[in-house]
């Protein structure tokens, strides 16, 4: 059958194809109508034979068998047919999906008792399936006005209320209910359903036990208790209370679709995927069940299929921001980036403006589709700017949220200097993060890893080629990179879950002879998570990080001859991290982390200079999360205590040796809040306070935080901010404190106790889906604390200033292209007496990014970036004078690449500087570069198994 067409089928004749004018109207008999009544049968009511045939009806009901239902009703006449016999009759034609009939029997029920509450309710019902929420609004508030202590009529009312996307007030509802008529096993049921949308998972699974215990054999209550177990993981439970209610409903496609999704947990997913397609066949008009399966023949890699199932999701509700957030998910993974991010859009659109992480009824936990990065669209597009807005969005509007802090980690890359706030939301992320098959690549919780941008193994977001169902399972993931200064690199993680466990263990190698003498570069990592769910609100884990680094003179300076021929730097750090995160409520949870480091620092040039610093440290944080309606604060502190020891060892002119130990000690405190009573306004305050000794200076600091997000119209976003920050003793650089105000970043990589303001204002524009622009204009102001040796030792603090602005404009004139346009520009002042490693007094650089990206269905896709930069300053020479200089050039960077078919994996060919440009250029964050000073040929792949 195709669109618009039915087929009927009499008895002794072949099926006859016949067009329909309204085919929604045609399946009407599919089309699933939420149970409000329990049969409205009086037992006082004598025993005749008319009372006696309903009784018979509501046995065979209760028992499933709605064919003896019915026929049981056939000898009832007369008298008997009152107001309970139409409203217990339309109940049952509602069932089998016999509206037209059904809203006669409601009609004849008000002829009878005006008053009654609960023809009111089954009207909300046939409103919320033929999705009118707003007529079900309406029905439901008549439902209770009339009969305000039925349990139909505020069952009915939650319904009505979870479509308007009104949950609490659903939830009040429902309590009132189950107060008000504590028997009621389907208004039991219905609020461990509604408990289950907004997460409170032991709270379901009371309420469904409760139901069942009241309606052991009403297949909705076995249904909602199979699904309060899947919650729980407990997968043979689960299995059991759906089977079981299929057994006494049939036709139910619900109880149909939670037996799919609890084979596919337990790693079934061919089985799984089976139950969906019935569950679809006996609801083909459920756009949630379409998205489902449609998720299920994509972790099948059955594109087409997948394909079919989210465009019909999308016709039956358009409404539905869960197909096109899958959807978009899909198209990025089969080279349609463009067209995935106006799914996205409009996925953004339809959830109030916000980035969508899960299924708007939450039937399953959609983990897996939650932690896919949607950073992964942007940057494919080369819309680096436009997935930090959003990232600064999702994290703003639900900290709680693991796949938002995810998403802010995998992008913050893009941005220079923001290790300290990558790694930081990287860390958020794992301690929120439920049980999942995410890999966690090593090298991803490590900073400053001196590797050209684009040239390592893979990228912070490659786990594109994931699946969307959570499911117990192992996968592997290898990436490898091969390239001209002899670059070699790989890392391969394995990954798996296992019910309510979870790991992943990796190892990363990168190698390089550098681009000149003396930058060379061999780093190993090496990472092992593990976490486990202890209960339904508690989770803890457990991460052992190792890495061992030797490499020569790497940075980049504008003197190209400005390096050291013979300076080694040998790093050893070693890490065990514990973390732990319980959940109060559904609006209220706390995380913490304790982590231990042992890390041993060597810096020495042969036969002249050896520095080695030892250093034993720990961390211990905690963090509390609540939110209300209008309002969300998040309070936490954290203490750190290092011990370091640093042996220096001079031979010329003169050989001797100093050894200085110091104690740090870094306690803080802070809190936020975010305020958005306003529907366009979100106002961020809050404070913190540190408390620092052992470093060069003793620091007690206090730091008002301001900020302000507004949203004048759909498309436009300002922001503005002011706060105070010190550079903090970290270990692995890694903190759970939020790291950014109104979307300005908190933590740079300064020197330890530097007192930084900053100030910033920004826009951000969407003109349409396809074009978009914003700016951002910032300032800090730093005293950063410096030592001078000669003639005597003194402590000085020192004045810098630095101004950071953006620009960008974005544009997606096809499907298949994408345009990028970006202008940077960077000013920073230091003082005399400190230059830094980057060895600069001032520095004035503008740069502006032109690309282009184009991405065919076949696979292919290709990029070209032009990099053209303009620099001037004053900078250190190899003999130790500071001279002015500037230079201005073009640097071009380009790559192909093919998607292997069935989402295997990638292949890129990618070319840096590929003209060759020589020029001089002073690298802001030396540790991720991101110009290449010579044309380099890369070779990469990326393998998902």
């Amino acid at each position: 059958l195709a669109s618009n067409q039915s087929g009927i089928a009499l008895a002794g004749q072949p099926p006859q194809l016949r067009i329909v004018a309204r085919p929604r109207d045609a399946v009407q008999w599919a089309i699933y109508y939420q149970p409000i009544l329990t049969p409205l049968i009086d037992p006082s009511a004598p025993a005749t034979v008319q009372n006696l045939a309903l009784r018979e009806s509501l046995e065979a009901f209760s028992q499933g068998d709605l064919t003896a239902a019915f026929d049981r009703l056939e000898g009832i006449a007369g008298p008997a047919r009152n107001e309970r016999f139409y409203l217990y009759r339309a109940g049952l034609l509602l069932a089998v999906g016999r509206v037209e009939e059904a809203s006669l029997d409601i009609d004849q029920a008000l002829v009878l008792a005006p008053e009654s509450g609960e023809a009111y309710a089954l009207r909300a019902v046939i409103s919320i399936a033929q999705n009118d929420p707003e007529q079900a609004l309406v029905n439901g508030g008549e439902a209770v006005a009339r009969s305000p202590r039925s349990s139909a009529a505020r069952i009915a009312l939650s319904y009505a209320q979870q479509a308007n996307f009104e949950l609490e007030a659903a939830r009040e509802t429902l309590f009132q209910a189950v107060q008000d008529q504590p028997d009621d096993n389907l208004a039991w049921a219905r609020l461990a359903e509604l408990r289950l949308s907004v997460g409170d998972l032991d709270g379901a699974l009371e309420a469904a036990e409760r139901a069942t215990s009241l309606g052991p054999e009403l297949g909705r209550t076995q249904t909602v208790l199979g699904f309060a177990r899947l919650a729980q993981i407990k997968l043979s439970d689960a299995k059991a209370a759906f089977e079981r209610a299929i057994g006494l409903e049939s036709e139910s496609s619900l109880a149909r679709l939670g037996l799919g999704l609890a084979k596919i947990r337990d790693g079934e997913l061919p089985e799984g995927r089976r139950e969906i397609e019935i569950a679809a066949a006996l609801d083909p008009n459920n756009a949630l069940i379409r998205s489902y399966l449609g998720k299920a023949y994509f972790d099948e890699r059955r594109d087409r299929l997948a394909e079919e199932q989210l465009n019909l999701a999308k016709q039956l509700d358009p409404n539905d921001p869960t197909p096109y957030f899958y959807d978009a998910i899909r198209k990025q993974t089969i080279n349609r980036p463009v067209e995935a991010l106006h799914d996205l859009q409009r996925s953004i659109e339809l959830n109030n403006n916000r980035a969508v992480y899960r299924s708007r009824l939450l039937l399953d936990e959609d983990l897996a589709a939650r932690s896919a990065s949607l950073g992964r669209i942007y940057r494919d597009l080369g819309f680096e700017q436009l997935a930090l807005v959003e990232g600064w969005k999702s994290v703003n509007i639900d900290p709680a949220n693991y796949s938002a802090h995810r998403f802010l980690a995998d992008t913050y890359a893009a941005l220079p200097r923001h290790e300290i706030a990558r790694v930081s939301e990287l860390l958020q992320s794992q301690l929120r993060q439920p049980i999942n098959i995410t890999p966690i690549q090593p090298q991803l919780a490590q900073s400053n890893l001196f590797v050209l941008e684009g040239a390592g193994s893979s990228d912070p977001s490659f786990n594109e080629f994931g699946p969307l169902f959570t499911r117990d399972r192992f996968t592997l993931q290898a990436n490898g990179i091969v390239g001209g200064n002899d670059i070699r690199g790989d890392d391969l993680v394995v990954a798996g879950i296992a019910n309510r466990f979870s790991f992943s263990a990796g190892q990363y190698h990168f190698i390089t002879d550098g681009f000149r003498e003396n930058n060379d570069l061999k780093e190993n990592i090496y990472n092992a998570f593990f976490q486990a769910r202890l209960t339904t609100r508690t989770s803890v884990q457990a991460e052992l990080r190792a890495k061992d680094s030797k490499r020569g003179d790497l940075f980049l300076r504008f003197d190209p001859d400005n390096f050291d021929f013979d300076l080694r730097n040998t790093d050893k750090v070693n890490s065990l991290r514990f973390g732990f995160h319980h959940v109060f409520t559904p609006n209220s949870d706390i995380i913490a982390n304790v982590q231990f480091q042992r890390a041993d620092f060597d810096v020495r040039i042969p036969e002249a200079f050896d520095l080695r610093v030892d250093e034993d440290g720990g961390m211990v944080e905690g963090q509390f999360l609540h939110e209300t309606s209008g309002f969300k604060f998040t309070t936490g502190a954290g203490h750190t205590e290092v011990d370091r020891k640093d042996l220096v060892s001079v031979f010329v002119p003169f050989e001797f040796q100093s050894v200085d130990e110091a104690q740090l000690r870094h306690t803080n405190l802070y809190l936020y809040s975010q305020i958005d009573y306003l529907d366009d306004v979100t106002l961020t305050l809050g404070a913190s306070a540190d408390f620092f000794m052992g470093g060069i200076v003793d620091r007690d600091q206090f730091n008002p935080k301001v900020g302000v997000t507004w949203t004048p119209s759909p498309g436009t976003t300002l922001r503005a901010a002011v706060f105070r920050s010190l550079a903090k003793t970290l270990i692995s650089d890694q903190t759970i404190e939020p790291t950014q105000v109104a979307g300005f970043s908190q933590f740079f990589i300064d020197v330890e106790g530097a007192d930084t303001w900053r100030y910033g204002i920004a826009i951000d524009q969407q003109f349409s889906v396809d074009l978009y622009a914003g700016a951002e204009f910032s300032r800090r102001e730093l005293e950063v604390p410096g030592q001078i040796l000669f003639p005597e030792p003194e402590v000085i603090l020192q004045a810098f200033n630095e101004h950071l602005s953006r620009g960008y404009f974005y544009w997606t004139p096809h499907r298949e292209w994408a345009i990028n346009a970006e202008y940077q520009y960077e000013r920073f002042a230091r003082d005399l007496s400190f230059t830094g490693p980057e060895d600069f007094t001032k520095l004035e650089t503008h740069r502006v990014l032109l690309g282009a990206h184009f991405f065919h269905p076949s696979g292919l896709k290709a990029n070209m970036k032009g990099t053209y930069v303009n620099q001037s300053g004053e900078f250190g020479t190899f003999f130790g004078t500071i001279v002015p200089g500037e230079d201005q050039f073009w640097v071009v960077d380009a790559s192909v690449g093919y998607r292997l078919p069935r989402r295997w994996g990638l292949i890129t060919l990618a070319g840096k500087n590929i003209f060759d440009e020589k020029f001089s250029f002073q690298d802001t964050d030396p540790a991720n570069p991101g110009i290449a000073p010579d044309r380099i040929i890369l070779m990469r792949f990326n393998l998902f198994f």
